[in-house]
């Protein structure tokens, strides 16, 4: 009898430390700076800053939205500091703006999609009040490149140019395995989310 009672205790604890031991392990994911930019909107080509941003004790990486951190000694408080970095094995490309002062927060977020699906720009124009449009397809899809299943672009002058003295919008058009979406639009100085999720992917069978 009492030998019994020991092995039912035995298989009980065996149980309970397995049960203890199953935990939802996060994705180990991995990020990489992709491009950086900082400065005024008529920089151009001479705001890419990419090489001059490091994380030395890796990531998550905060980078500074400061001036004398990029060459820059002239304070001017419509600069702004773009950076975008990219997140494996979610493949996703995420994206930050800050002003002066501020600073971006280069981490990775969140799970693999539940539904992964690629994302592939149709085309992408920028333009501002005056009804003028500038083609800038390619330069998004070099942002959203290797197909990536999210992908956020910052609609910024010193990328896209400067078509006119307005505050410009940048307008997308993208597929999600190849059917077609809703354009996904974002005004000057913010950023244009693309993703592909849906409702029904969250929602679970009955």
């Amino acid at each position: 009898m009492k030998l019994g009672r020991l092995l039912l205790l035995a298989v009980l604890c065996v149980g309970a430390v397995a049960a203890c031991s199953y935990t939802i392990r996060p994705v180990q994911s991995t990020a990489q700076i992709k491009k950086a930019y900082w400065g005024l909107p008529q920089a151009g080509p001479a705001a890419d800053v990419t090489s001059l941003v490091t994380c030395p004790g890796g990531y998550p990486c905060d980078v500074l939205a400061n001036g004398p951190t990029f060459n820059d000694t002239r304070a001017d408080l419509n600069k702004k500091l773009t950076v975008i970095w990219t997140c494996q094995p979610q493949n996703f490309v995420l994206a930050e703006v800050a002003p002066p002062t501020f600073k971006v927060h280069m981490a990775c977020v969140g799970e693999r999609p539940v539904q992964p699906r690629r994302i592939d720009i149709i085309d992408a124009t920028w333009g501002g009040p005056d009804g003028r449009q500038v083609d800038v397809t390619q330069l998004v899809r070099d942002i959203c490149s290797d197909g990536p299943t999210r992908c956020q672009v910052p609609a910024m002058a010193y990328i896209f140019g400067m078509p006119d003295r307005g505050t410009k919008t940048l307008r997308i058009r993208y597929t999600c395995n190849g059917e077609r979406t809703p354009a996904r639009m974002a005004t000057e100085n913010s950023v244009a989310d693309l993703r592909c999720e849906r409702i029904s992917d969250l929602s679970y069978p009955t």
